[in-house]
């Protein structure tokens, strides 16, 4: 008994070492492991967003004539009715007064948002229209020649104006301090005056036709994101370039 005794502690032992003894961590990679990449980090494609081609820039286009300038009477005296906001001027001649001021302070009259000029009428008061801040549109009918000084000084909400087809010049001031984004020069115009459209600070973009061949002093002033959209080697691109305005050709 004593012979057994001394030898089970030794087949306690290897038995042990066989099966990796006590503690021992196995390793890894053995038959049937598939050990990862060299290359195993992880590659991401970054790509940058679609190239945008920007749309190019187009030169505005003058607006037509409005329809309801055909129903308006074209004789017998000058004379206003403002209704729904609408101002329309019907009759014959000059329109002497802007009598809707002497009620410039009632909310009806605040609340003129369009103006129609009929086609008899061949002038207005001056600065008939002056910081009327409501009014949006405006058309001119065919009987002016001219765009009055100072029309529409201070229309800071004015975006839309058509021209009759007999206006050859805009007066000194007629647009200053207006809302206008853009607006087309009929070609029927050669003379665009002093400060016509100074200080239309929203003004980005005007087409000035050819037959333009002069453009007062200032007639642009403080307009700092505009450009004019005018035929190559015409006046306007020459007037342009020498008071740095941004210029681009149009056929």
């Amino acid at each position: 008994m004593r012979r057994f005794s001394f030898l089970l502690p030794l087949v306690l032992a290897a038995a042990l070492t066989g099966c990796g003894g006590p503690g021992e961590i196995p390793q890894s990679g053995g038959a049937g492991e598939t050990a990862p990449p060299n290359n195993s980090s992880i590659q991401i494609q970054i790509t940058g967003d679609p190239v945008r081609e920007e749309p190019a820039e187009t030169a505005p286009a003058a607006l037509p004539a409005d329809p309801a300038l055909a129903e308006i009477p074209e004789t017998g005296t000058a004379a206003w009715t403002l209704e729904d906001g609408v101002l329309t001027i019907s009759g014959s001649g000059v329109l002497s007064e802007a009598s809707w001021e002497k009620e410039y302070h009632d909310e009806t009259v605040q609340s003129i948002t369009k103006v129609l000029i009929g086609n008899g009428i061949i002038d207005l008061p001056y600065s008939a229209f002056m910081d009327h801040d409501s009014l949006v549109s405006a058309s001119i009918g065919d009987g002016f020649t001219y765009v009055p000084s100072e029309t529409f000084i201070g229309c800071t909400n004015l975006k839309q104006v058509s021209f009759g087809k007999n206006v050859t010049f805009i007066d000194g001031g007629a647009f200053e301090r207006c809302g206008l984004e853009e607006i087309a020069i009929p070609d029927t115009i050669s003379f665009i005056n002093i400060g016509a459209f100074a200080n239309c600070t929203d003004l980005k973009k005007i087409s000035i036709p050819a037959s333009v061949t002069e453009i007062g002093e200032d007639a642009f002033k403080n307009c700092e994101k505009l450009i004019i959209f005018a035929p190559k080697g015409s006046y306007a691109e020459t007037y342009a370039r020498e008071n740095g305005i941004q210029f681009l050709p149009v056929d």
